[in-house]
């Protein structure tokens, strides 16, 4: 693509508008083209409160933003119940953030939007692309970052699983604060996070979900257990890009992949947002260097099998096993958390770029 032509971005969710932003600073004409009428994508699954392991500093100067509060607040605490064990997690040895999802005016989307105006990136919004022609009449070298949305994943034949559940959502006087849960009701888990006033909740898994189970979440874990009550409730079928080894791609085609669809993200505990702004930061890159981008890509990938591969073992697993082993572990970590820092490995390095960024 020539020096100063127009460069197209699918999806103003924080992979594209990162890619954006960094693309207006080096000088690009840009334009978003976003399948909704506004930034960050479906209502259903916005506002939110996303939890993940960051480093906001190192994150911030590498994609050229600053990260801090109130869009990216640490955890005032954070629980796990594992199988009946309640854990409350050192956060020494762990950086553990709430993100502030949405439109809102203290929503990390809304804090990119911003800064992609001031640099000069046109939005249209309303705009849908469905199917194989919609991408394929896309310039070379536009940036697809439309999210978990099947209608791409299934253009550009990318591998996906369906997931099934709930998702919550209330007002809270409480800090920043998250709870996961493991149970036998879930193949994956359950969980809430707390920002700026927003309480966020989640329940899910990789298979079909019962309402019934749904509701004693709610009433003996959520409520009995922490005493959080969500407003209102939606099921909410997506997807996730853990289907196969070789889900992580950066190019399809002719087309640049960002963010969930190019698969830069944790396939364990599906921790998204870390890899959303870096993968935008290197689809931008690519612009100038697609080796250097595409070395970076690999490297912040590179544990993606090891991750899917435990997930698989964990599932496979017999739940009398998992409630028998997984919170007592985890409580003997806690009680001698010295261990943690003479592991070979860290529980988080899955997370791309997590404790790996310059």
């Amino acid at each position: 693509m020539s020096e100063g032509s127009e460069v197209i971005v699918v999806g103003a969710g924080l992979s594209g508008l990162t890619a954006a932003l960094n693309l207006a600073r080096d000088g690009k004409e840009v334009l978003v083209v976003e399948k909704f009428d506004h930034i960050c994508g479906t209502p259903l699954a916005h506002p939110a409160v996303d939890v993940t392991p960051m480093e906001p500093d190192k994150l911030g100067r590498f994609i050229g933003v600053e990260l801090g509060k109130p869009q990216v607040t640490m955890c005032e605490s954070f629980t796990v119940y594992a199988y009946g064990y309640k854990v409350p997690m050192d956060q020494t040895h762990m950086q553990l953030y709430c993100v502030d999802r949405g439109t809102g005016k203290n929503t990390l989307d809304k804090l990119l939007y911003d800064l992609c105006l001031e640099a000069g990136v046109r939005f249209e919004f309303g705009k849908p692309l469905v199917g194989q022609t919609d991408f394929a009449s896309l310039p070379p070298d536009s940036i697809i970052a439309t999210g978990l949305y099947v209608e791409a994943f299934e253009a550009l034949r990318v591998p996906y699983q369906k997931v099934f559940g709930y998702i919550g959502r209330g007002r809270t006087d409480s800090g920043a604060l998250a709870t996961v849960w493991f149970h036998d009701y879930t193949l994956d888990y359950a969980y809430y996070g707390t920002a700026n006033g927003v309480l966020f909740c989640l329940f899910f898994a990789r298979e079909p979900v019962r309402e019934s189970e749904w509701e004693m979440f709610k009433e003996q874990q959520l409520k009995g257990q922490e005493d959080m009550e969500c407003d209102r409730w939606v099921y909410h079928e997506g997807l996730v890009p853990s289907a196969s080894y070789v889900n992580p791609r950066m190019f399809a085609g002719d087309k640049i992949l960002a963010g969930t669809l190019s698969g830069m993200m944790d396939p364990f505990a599906l921790f998204g947002v870390q890899g959303s702004l870096l993968s935008g930061k290197i689809a931008a890159l690519a612009h100038r260097d697609k080796a250097e981008a595409y070395a970076l890509f690999k490297r912040y990938t590179r544990l993606f099998k090891r991750n899917l591969f435990a997930k698989r073992v964990f599932d496979g697993s017999p739940v009398w096993l998992k409630k028998k082993t997984l919170g007592p572990q985890l409580r003997f970590l806690q009680e001698h958390s010295d261990i943690l820092n003479r592991l070979p490995f860290d529980p988080f390095d899955g997370v791309p770029g997590y404790r790996d960024l310059p």
